[in-house]
C-alpha cells in the first residue's frame, strides 16, 4: 500500500493553468482514479487542486497518466504527503499564512469522499488526523492570529474610530459584500452602485438601502464613514467634493485609488492597510517553525497506525486464503469419509492453519519482515 498525492497549487503554476485542473470533469476523473486506487480524495479550492490516492500497484503508470492530464504538478508520497496535508489543513501552505477557510474545505473534501464511498480506512484516518492536528496547531500557535484581510482590517480601524453610526459603501461586488458582512451588526449601511438591477437585488436580499451612484455627492454629509469598493478608472470623488465635516472617515479599497485624498479627515487607502496587515503576516510567518514541531511530534504515531493497518490486512489475507484452500480440500475429503466426520476435519483444519502460520503472523506483528517480504506475501496471497 502506498499513499500518492498529486499537488497542483499557486506554487507550481499560474492561476490560469490551475483553472485547467479545476475544470476537469469530476465524473471522468473519478472513473480514472477508481481504475487505479482503492481509495481516493479530491481537494479543490480556488488556488489548489490535489488528489490523495491509496495504490497497491501500477504506481508508475498512475503517475505518468495523472501528470499527462494537465499542466505539470508535483507528486509526493507516503509520510511527505501526509505532512503536506496537515500543513494544508493548518493554513501553512496557503497563499495567506494561517488562512481559516482551508480547514473547512479539507473537512468537506473528506466528508464528500466518505459519503460517496471513494475513501476508506486509510484516507479516512489520515484526513481525520490531519484535521485534528491542524486544530492543535491553530490553538497552540499564533498562526491564525491577527487580521490580514484588507476589508476586515479597514472595518477594524473604523470600529476604533467610530464604534457605531451610518456608513456608505460604494460598490456591489465581492469586496462590498465582505464589508457589509463585517459592518452589518453595528452600523446602518447604504450601498451605492451603477447597476440598478443589481442594487434592487441587494436591497431585497440584504434588507439594506441601495442607491444609484449618481446620488452619492448630494448625500455625502449623511454618513459618518465612506467605503469605496468599486472597479473603475478615475476618481469617483475628488477632494473638492468633501465640503461638510462628514464623512469623518474615508476608506478607499480601489487599486488604483477611486477617491482623491480628502484632506482634513481620516483617510485610509490600500498602502495604509497593507502596512497594517503586514505586521500580522510577519507574526504568522514566525509561528511556522513552532507549527512544524507540533506536526513532527505527531507523525510517528500516524505512520505506526498505518503500518498496523497494513499488518492487520496481510494477516487477515493469510488466514482467509488458507481457509479457502482448506475448505476446498475438506469438501473433497468429506466425499470419501462422510458428512458425519466434517466437524473433526474442521477442528483439525483450524489447528493446522494456526500452527503453520502462527510464527509468520507473529513476525509480521513484531515488524520482523521488511517491505520486500511484505510485498512478496501480498503477491503470493493474490
Amino acid at each position: 500500500m502506498k499513499l500518492i498525492s498529486f499537488i497542483a497549487t499557486y506554487k507550481q503554476m499560474s492561476l490560469k493553468e490551475l483553472e485547467i485542473w479545476s475544470s476537469i470533469n469530476e465524473n471522468r476523473l473519478k472513473d480514472f482514479l477508481s481504475g487505479f486506487s482503492k481509495e481516493f480524495v479530491i481537494l479543490k479550492t480556488c488556488n489548489r487542486f490535489e488528489i490523495y490516492a491509496i495504490l497497491d500497484n501500477e504506481i508508475d503508470r498512475f503517475v505518468q497518466k495523472i501528470m499527462s492530464m494537465g499542466p505539470k504538478g508535483k507528486i509526493i508520497e507516503g509520510e511527505d504527503a501526509i505532512r503536506h496535508l496537515v500543513e494544508v489543513a493548518s493554513g501553512m501552505d496557503s497563499m495567506i499564512p494561517g488562512e481559516q477557510d482551508i480547514q473547512r474545505q479539507v473537512k468537506e473534501a473528506i466528508t464528500k469522499s466518505m459519503n460517496e464511498k471513494t475513501s476508506g480506512k486509510y484516507l479516512n484516518y489520515i484526513f481525520m488526523r490531519a484535521l485534528s492536528i491542524s486544530k492543535e496547531v491553530r490553538s497552540k500557535t499564533r498562526i491564525g492570529n491577527g487580521i490580514i484581510s484588507l476589508p476586515q482590517a479597514s472595518v477594524k480601524i473604523l470600529q476604533a474610530l467610530i464604534p457605531s453610526g451610518k456608513v456608505a459603501i460604494v460598490g456591489t461586488g465581492r469586496v462590498a459584500n465582505t464589508l457589509i458582512k463585517y459592518l452589518n451588526k453595528k452600523y446602518e449601511i447604504d450601498v451605492f452602485g451603477r447597476n440598478d438591477k443589481k442594487l434592487e437585488e441587494m436591497s431585497k436580499n440584504l434588507g439594506i438601502k441601495c442607491i444609484n451612484i449618481n446620488n452619492l455627492n448630494s448625500n455625502l454629509d449623511n454618513y459618518d464613514a465612506l467605503f469605496s469598493a468599486i472597479k473603475m478608472d478615475g476618481y469617483i470623488l475628488k477632494s473638492k467634493d468633501f465640503i461638510e465635516t462628514k464623512p469623518y472617515v474615508v476608506v478607499d479599497l480601489g487599486n488604483p485609488r477611486n477617491i482623491e485624498n480628502p484632506g482634513d479627515r481620516y483617510f485610509i487607502d490600500l498602502d495604509y492597510l497593507k502596512e497594517y496587515v503586514s505586521k500580522n503576516i510577519s507574526i504568522r510567518m514566525m509561528e511556522m517553525e513552532k507549527a512544524r514541531k507540533i506536526i513532527d511530534e505527531k507523525m510517528n504515531a500516524i505512520m505506526k497506525r498505518l503500518m498496523n493497518y497494513q499488518k492487520e490486512e496481510i494477516i487477515a489475507s493469510i488466514y482467509e486464503r488458507a481457509k479457502n484452500i482448506a475448505d476446498e480440500e475438506m469438501n473433497e475429503l468429506i466425499k470419501y469419509i462422510g458428512e458425519e466426520n466434517r466437524r473433526y476435519v474442521e477442528k483439525f483444519s483450524k489447528s493446522f492453519i494456526k500452527k503453520i502460520f502462527g510464527n509468520i503472523t507473529k513476525n509480521i506483528k513484531e515488524g520482523k519482515y521488511d517491505d520486500n517480504m511484505i510485498n512478496e506475501l501480498r503477491r503470493i496471497l493474490g
